[in-house]
């Protein structure tokens, strides 16, 4: 019996994964534990092996495919099975078969194999219409499994009613409800995306290129980390109310103790950074203060203020195709070299795509530094379902008035971003002067 090789979750919130590429292709060998393809979650990217030794066949699913997690996307086949499996309707083209993204989708749902399909589009390719066609062709004992298929579905009365009014499949949307229920806004999102790529098929057909005068570019949607970063800071500056905090910071003694401490920290095996000062500084902060070290989640119709015992830090990461925030688990118990090594480590593989999902999630608070660059100020959105972030900006040297006279200082400018929903401005002031005096008295953070 062929062994199901199944979109894997790697992370408790995650839903889906996209299909990066295929290692391996179909009709090729593969051992157990060997990379069979990449796969994009929300927030990192991450290999899937092999669960059995065999062939590998029936390929459901391309890349960029979007799957939801624990759904079947290949079966590995002993030898002898595979003259079978190859024997059945594929809805996934096979090389050299031109298919558009809507087609494929509407051929998935639908069951209709691509490879008996002849395309009308440029080039032979397969558009929806010519799956539709298909479909009409195909005898009519179809229809009443199907129809049996869709009230089995957990959908909402209108969804169904949206649904038939339109044609669209019910069994091959994934519902936002709850227990997956599927709602009337999922039937409109999947008529959105149907339409759009009705639009460039149709572009296509008339040769259409992007940037021709007159016509907007054809875009891309937004897939993986770069979709989940417009969703979730778009639902966070729309749904929390924002509250914005900036202080300036004195970093003379800093500077001289870090010329002090810089070799021994670096034998400790990291480097000390002014990132690592502010996040050794922020710990401290928040256990005085820990109103800011919270979520705030939406539990039914309830929201859900909930404080955490320790300090998990996120410390955002710029990276090639959007931004990571790694977290340091209980940063509040690290001193600086430890701190040090442990940012590192994590920046590190995060630029190299080697974190883990644990290693990504479950932040606390949030600590975004753009100070590499010419940035003096910035005020940072909100990382659900956190209540606080800090954003740093650009240190730079200052005249500063010292009582008698004026005398150039280096200077940070930080704003701190608050839930306003949450958090006062009073506690948000006191967690920034707090803040604010360890890092103009350092010499605190060693204690």
């Amino acid at each position: 019996m062929a062994t199901p090789v199944i979109m894997p979750k790697f992370g408790m919130a995650q839903e889906e994964g996209t299909i990066i590429r295929w290692l391996k292709q179909e009709g090729e060998r593969v051992e157990k534990g060997e990379t069979l393809l990449e796969v994009q979650t929300d927030k990192i990217d991450m290999e899937v092996e092999a669960p059995a030794s065999g062939v590998l066949t029936d390929v459901r699913y391309g890349p960029d495919a979007t799957v939801p997690v624990t759904t079947v996307i290949a079966l590995i086949a002993a030898p002898e099975e595979v003259a079978a499996a190859e024997a059945r309707p594929s809805s996934t083209p096979s090389a050299g078969v031109r298919v558009s993204p809507v087609a494929q989708r509407m051929a998935a749902a639908t069951g209709v194999d691509l490879t008996q399909v002849t395309g009308s589009g440029p080039q032979g390719r397969i558009v929806k219409s010519d799956v539709a066609g298909a479909l009409q062709a195909q005898t009519p004992q179809r229809a009443q499994p199907q129809e049996d298929e869709t009230r089995r579905v957990r959908a909402t009365p209108a969804a169904r009613r949206l649904a038939r009014e339109h044609g669209v499949a019910l069994a091959a949307l994934t519902g936002s409800g709850p227990q997956g229920r599927i709602q009337a806004a999922d039937v409109e999102k999947a008529l959105s995306s149907e339409k759009r790529g009705e639009r460039s098929e149709k572009e296509e057909a008339i040769g259409v290129q992007p940037g021709t005068p007159g016509e907007a570019a054809v875009g891309e949607p937004l897939r993986g980390k770069r979709r989940t970063i417009a969703s979730r800071l778009s639902q966070s500056w729309q749904n929390a109310p924002h509250i914005f905090l900036t202080t300036s910071i004195d970093l003379t003694r800093i500077d001289a103790l870090t010329k002090e401490l810089a070799d021994d920290v670096e034998t400790a095996g990291g480097r000390l950074t002014l990132t690592v000062w502010i996040a050794r500084a922020v710990a401290a902060a928040l256990r005085r203060h820990p109103r800011l070290n919270a979520w705030l989640r939406l539990d039914g119709e309830q929201l859900v203020y909930a404080q955490h015992e320790s300090v998990h830090l996120g410390v955002a990461v710029a990276v090639e195709d959007g931004l990571l925030v790694p977290v340091v688990r209980n940063a509040e118990t690290l001193g600086l070299a430890a701190l040090a090594a442990r940012i590192g480590d994590l920046s590190a593989r995060a630029r190299t795509g080697q974190l883990t999902p644990d290693e990504v999630s479950g932040g606390s608070f949030t600590l975004s530094n753009l100070g590499m660059y010419p940035v003096e100020h910035f005020t940072a959105i909100l990382n659900p379902p956190e209540v606080a972030i800090l954003a740093v900006g650009r240190a730079q040297v200052q005249p500063f008035w010292n009582g008698a006279a004026f005398e150039p200082r280096r200077m940070m400018q930080v704003t701190l971003s608050a839930d306003h929903r949450v958090i006062d401005g009073a506690i948000a002031a006191a967690f920034l002067a707090e803040l604010k005096r360890l890092l103009e008295e350092p010499a605190r953070l060693l204690l």
